[in-house]
């Protein structure tokens, strides 16, 4: 029996966690992109349910290192569901440690922080992301959309202080993990602009009605 039949024999023992217009079934089953014999870079060309983005049938989900990861768990132990399930727990594991660390900057290190990490850890809302295997685009996004706010905060920190050979290597870091988030899941591009209002609303403390006068000014 060839591997690619082997997939599709064994899918049939996966839940269906996801519906078909998130690629569940295509993205994990019946991707190419995860067989051993398959060129790892056809990763980097191919949509998130593996079939190549200049397709005419392609969804044009660009999702390359959530694939890879698959990828990873299909060398370890093939479609066994468990090992899948286990790298999404982690993950939101890793969030939510994020998370609670930027909620202690930004709220300080009382009680607060803490209900927030705890918020963000049992929240309802991530529930299909974190069970749903595919949801796994969202976890790794929001990880390394969380390390890029991380790395514009200390980069904002240090640019006050004047120290800004350590700031611009903070700001580097910021769009190197602002790009894996990208790449996790396109969304993650927005935190770009977080990070942005972030600069101008907290860091710089500008008011709303501010903000007119500051366009004025540019112009």
């Amino acid at each position: 029996m060839s591997e690619r039949a082997e997939i599709t024999s064994r899918s049939t023992h996966w839940p269906e966690d996801t519906s078909d217009e998130s690629g569940g079934p295509r993205a994990i089953k019946t991707n190419q992109d995860l067989l051993p014999e398959t060129p790892w870079i056809n990763i980097f060309y191919d949509d998130f349910w593996g079939t190549l983005l200049t397709h005419s049938g392609s969804h044009k989900s660009y999702r390359p290192l959530c694939t890879l990861s698959f990828r990873l768990n299909y060398a370890l132990d093939e479609l066994n569901p468990w090992g899948y399930h286990l790298v999404n727990v982690a993950l939101h594991c890793a969030t939510t440690a994020l998370f609670s660390s930027l909620s202690s900057l930004l709220l300080g290190s009382g009680c607060w922080s803490l209900l927030a990490g705890l918020l963000f850890a049992a929240h309802p809302i991530h529930t299909e992301a974190v069970a749903g295997i595919v949801g796994r685009a969202d976890v790794g996004a929001a990880l390394f959309f969380l390390l890029a706010l991380h790395c514009y905060l200390h980069h904002c920190t240090l640019r006050t202080n004047r120290l800004h050979g350590q700031s611009w290597t903070w700001f580097l870091g910021t769009l190197g993990c602002a790009s894996c988030s990208m790449l996790w899941k396109e969304q993650g591009v927005t935190v770009l602009a977080v990070a942005a209002v972030y600069d101008l609303f907290v860091h710089h403390k500008l008011k709303l009605h501010q903000v007119p006068s500051l366009f004025h000014k540019v112009q």
